[in-house]
């Protein structure tokens, strides 16, 4: 499953804005409201005509048709003004009333004026608002369209992902993230965009495009990456100006299969590997992001500049993020404890862990996300089939302990050895 969240506003909103929003989303307040005003009035006129004065609180009922168009449908307008028409008919003079000062008939034109206002403007808010829910409906459809649902299991491997978009009112933004299970094997990628915005659903995208599309045919991991990289290289001629020059997208690209995993770390924080030994990040061989890397290695052997590690052992989990979790604030400027939190959420099933890292982010700041947040989990199974009988032997001797953290990464060609070290990379 993939839990996809609606961007709350940027900073964390004020008391009195958090309690207005309260407010707004109870109806029935504001259907009460008018009619609270109505019973006022008619116990006023009631009593006034019992005791013989002749006060007249007519001229406030002239506001009870727009209250009740606040929030009310075009039938709660017509009966609250039926029935403020009726109170202020009582204003009206007649035999016992006293003497009218000529204002009854002014007040029930005005009732009347006003309600019929108020009947339009409800009819046109409800619909607009109808209007509203089936533009978000095919918006929604189109977001998550972009982001498929992972697939709960694959060669081995358990799947959840999460997304929290900082963004009002959107479900997804700049972050990305998809997995690709083929006949042996399964690709993963995770990836943030420079920039926010239209720009960088649409970067995203061009990359989850291409990414589909050779994880299936390339063979080498770092031929997926620069068929990525040179999709956004032509996403950022096609955006031109200030924006393409500056257009680039972090990531981490996984394979995965019976026999070990290879990573290519693109300017992106490094996948976090959770064991009951600790949580540490694999060791990486940082390269260039999506966009630029491709100028690098054009001339390169197919294998190079990728990162290869054991495969885990059954119940290890890696954690692929985006810097909108381990660089999320509080209110004194802390960092996220990614780490720490991970280990305390060890015990969570899979499919729940990117929801209640994703929580623990948001009350962290205080519920003031700044920049969009995705996460990948990735929960190792005992490797199933002959093939993999060696591999699955070797899993359950490393079973809490870490892989080899020497990862190392493969320059064919007579190019040398160069040994993984984690990798900063470049922030967007």
């Amino acid at each position: 499953m993939r839990p996809l969240r609606a961007g709350p506003a940027r900073a964390a909103p004020a008391s009195w804005e958090r309690l207005w929003g309260r407010l707004w989303g109870w109806r029935w307040i504001w259907l009460l409201l008018p009619w609270l005003l109505v019973v006022a009035v008619a116990a006023v006129q009631l009593a006034d005509g019992l005791g013989g004065h002749v006060v007249r609180a007519g001229p406030l009922l002239s506001p009870v048709p727009a209250l009740a168009a606040i929030r009310g449908r075009s039938r709660d307008v017509l009966a609250v003004t039926a029935a403020a028409l009726a109170v202020g008919a009582l204003t009206l003079p007649g035999p016992g009333r006293g003497s009218d000062d000529g204002n009854a008939p002014t007040v029930l034109v005005s009732l009347a004026v006003v309600g019929l206002a108020a009947l339009v403007a409800s009819t046109a808010r409800q619909r607009r608002e109808g209007q509203l829910v089936r533009i978000r409906q095919v918006a929604e459809a189109a977001q998550l369209a972009l982001l498929s649902p992972v697939p709960p299991r694959a060669h081995g491997l358990r799947l959840a992902a999460g997304y929290s978009a900082a963004e009002t009112d959107t479900l997804i933004g700049g972050d990305l993230y998809e997995v690709v299970a083929g006949r042996d094997r399964t690709r993963l990628i995770v990836g943030d965009v420079r920039g926010k915005g239209l720009p960088a659903i649409r970067t995203a995208a061009v990359v989850l495009g291409a990414f589909r599309e050779a994880a299936h045919y390339e063979e080498a991991l770092t031929t997926v990456a620069g068929r990525c990289s040179r999709a956004v290289a032509r996403c950022a001629e096609d955006m031109g100006g200030e924006e393409g020059e500056e257009l680039f997208v972090t990531a981490v690209l996984m394979e995965i299969d019976a026999t070990g995993m290879r990573v290519v770390d693109l300017g992106h924080p490094p996948p976090l590997l959770l064991t009951p030994a600790g949580c540490l990040p694999l060791e990486v061989e940082p390269l260039p992001p999506l966009g630029l890397v491709h100028r690098f290695t054009e001339d390169r052997a197919d294998g190079w500049g990728q990162t290869s590690h054991p495969r885990c052992g059954p119940g290890d989990r890696l954690v692929l993020y985006t810097d909108g979790i381990d660089e999320a604030r509080d209110e004194d400027g802390r960092f996220f404890p990614l780490a720490p939190t991970l280990s305390e959420l060890g015990g969570a099933p899979v499919d729940r862990l990117p929801q209640l890292l994703l929580e623990a982010v948001d009350r962290h700041t205080g519920r003031g996300l700044r920049d969009d947040a995705a996460v990948l989990v990735v929960e190792f199974e005992p490797v199933r089939g002959s093939g993999g009988a060696a591999a699955a032997a070797r899993d359950r001797g490393s079973r809490g302990r870490l892989p080899d953290r020497t990862g190392e990464a493969q320059r064919p060609g007579g190019r040398g050895e160069l040994t993984g070290r984690p990798g900063a990379g470049v922030r967007p």
